[in-house]
């Protein structure tokens, strides 16, 4: 028994088909005494899937020999009991008539003792144990017989064990270059011992050592950026408390400073020792994080570009219109001077100088109400469109501006309101325009936190959209004039946004009006009719 004990942990410790098919045939010509053998495996190398444990000896592959050997002939009459039937058979004959390995070598006349086995696995048959020796040996005795049996259930479901092991590692490698490929590890976290199992890219995402296994939560914990540590923390313990879903979205920050942003999600399950565990996935999102901000900078660009082009062919065409009849309103002025000057005065050409200023006042008035016509005229595109998602696409516009500005963002949205008829370019300019001039507002605050809070609610029919900032507040002097034409408080302003912003709602039936924070900086409001009736006209 402790030899056989010996033979099995020789066949079980083999790690490849050849080498555990070399250690079953050692195994049994050193117990068997026989001169020659063979192991052969279905398919080359591969366990037989069939159902009908055929073994095709086409396919036939000779993993080990003694004499080496590429083609053992298996006698047809035995090939159906032996790998059909599983039956083990000993037969005796010539040697030169035999299935020999190597009948050259066996002296004309000796009789031998032909021993096969099939090898068997979950009712399948999967390969061979071919044994040769002399006949007057006594070599393949009913003792002999069980242990080779033994031997080749053990090699059977060794080569089994190989099979499933090179599947699993398979998959293990298909796992690891796919998670390396789509930067998502996968993990699971022990939320009374605090420790986490994870795999090979969370050790990257998370610049943690390999061999770190279980990584405590500690270690963990210091990865997270300072600033979105409170927030993660927060959320996992009420999803611990609550056994929701979690997913969160934070910064991690490597040992030489590299600082990338992911996102965690999971569930809740029961591990193996009972404790709830976390178990889910987490993505490395730094480089579609790069793209959306890359893209949002391009749209802020691109829309700051648009605004100040149209500005800029509405400024043109005003300096172009005006500025000849103003320069002809000076000269004119000039002229009666001069006229009036003179000794005598020159009455009566200075009477014509004044009326040349006042028919050009008149032309540059016509020129200001044929420009304001203009602006006035353009026709709104109507469509239902529900208020909060328009607010919500500029603040998504804006997230690159308001983070290099330092701004947080708070937003309450009263789910409940209904759709709205309005024109959505025009409604997001205005929304544009009063999240611009709440921005700048804030830009010098110092000591305190610059907060944007964006809220809408439905009151009286009528959806509502309140913008707040923390900036510097409205001068009291300047209150009155907020929403005139060509009035600014900004050195390098125009005078025009909040001027077109209150024209844009009054297009749509509604009101704008600025009120003062309860303690610092302004809040701006706006509100739309659910319907209207009437023809809405339009701006530009």
């Amino acid at each position: 028994m402790e030899w056989i004990a010996k033979a099995f942990k020789a066949i079980s410790r083999e790690n490849s088909y050849e080498s555990l098919a070399a250690a079953l045939l050692e195994a049994a010509l050193e117990y068997s005494g026989a001169a020659q053998g063979a192991v052969l495996l279905s398919e080359g190398d591969e366990l037989l899937a069939k159902l009908d444990a055929s073994l095709p000896r086409e396919k036939t592959k000779i993993l080990a020999s003694c004499p080496p050997r590429t083609e053992l002939r298996v006698p047809a009459e035995f090939a159906e009991n032996v790998l059909v039937r599983q039956e083990t058979i000993v037969t005796y004959g010539s040697c030169t008539e035999s299935a020999a390995i190597d009948p050259a070598g066996c002296p004309r006349g000796r009789d031998t003792a032909l021993l096969y086995i099939p090898l068997v696995r979950r009712e399948r048959t999967i390969g061979l144990l071919y044994l040769q020796a002399e006949r007057k040996q006594n070599a393949f005795t009913q003792a002999c017989i069980s242990v080779m049996s033994m031997l080749a259930s053990q090699a059977a479901l060794s080569f089994e064990s190989l099979q499933l092991f090179g599947a699993l590692r398979e998959t293990n490698m298909w796992m690891i270059r796919g998670q390396k490929i789509g930067r998502m590890g996968s993990y699971r976290w022990n939320t009374r011992t605090l420790l986490s199992r994870a795999s090979r890219e969370c050790y990257r995402i998370f610049d943690i050592d390999v061999d770190l296994n279980p990584v405590p939560f500690e270690v963990f914990r210091n990865r997270v950026h300072p600033d979105d540590l409170p927030a993660l923390e927060q959320a996992l313990a009420e999803v611990i408390n609550t056994k929701a879903p979690f997913s969160h979205e934070y910064r991690v920050v490597h040992k030489d400073g590299t600082i990338l942003n992911v996102v965690a999600a999971g569930q809740f399950d029961r591990g193996p020792s009972g404790d709830l565990e976390l178990e889910g996935i987490i993505t490395d999102v730094t480089e579609r994080k790069a793209a959306e901000r890359a893209l949002a900078d391009a749209q802020a660009d691109l829309a700051q570009t648009a605004r100040l082009a149209s500005l800029g062919e509405l400024a043109g065409s005003i300096v172009h219109e005006v500025k000849q009849p103003v320069t002809g309103i000076i000269a004119s002025a000039a002229a009666c001077l001069r006229w009036l000057a003179r000794e005598p005065a020159e009455l009566d050409e200075a009477r014509k100088s004044t009326a040349r200023i006042i028919e050009l006042a008149s032309r540059t008035n016509k020129v200001v109400s044929g420009l304001r016509s203009l602006v006035r005229d353009g026709q709104l595109q109507l469509d239902d469109l529900q208020i909060n998602g328009v607010v919500e696409d500029v603040l998504l516009l804006l997230k690159r501006e308001l983070e290099r500005a330092g701004v947080r963002v708070k937003t309450d949205f009263d789910k409940s309101i209904p759709n709205i008829q309005g024109d959505r370019v025009q409604l997001q300019q205005v929304v544009l325009n009063l999240v611009r001039n709440a921005i700048d507002a804030m830009i010098d605050v110092t000591g305190r936190d610059r907060i944007l809070t964006v809220s809408s609610k439905f009151v009286n029919g009528q959806a509502t959209v309140t913008i707040a900032d923390t900036g510097m507040g409205i001068d009291p002097s300047s209150k009155g004039r907020l929403f005139d034409a060509l009035y600014t408080t900004k050195a390098e302003g125009l005078g025009l946004g909040l001027s077109i912003c209150q024209k844009i709602i009054v297009a749509h039936s509604g009101r704008l009006w600025a009120e003062e924070n309860t303690r610092y900086g302004t809040i701006f409001t706006f509100s739309i009719p659910l319907f209207e009736s009437t023809e809405i006209s339009g701006i530009v």
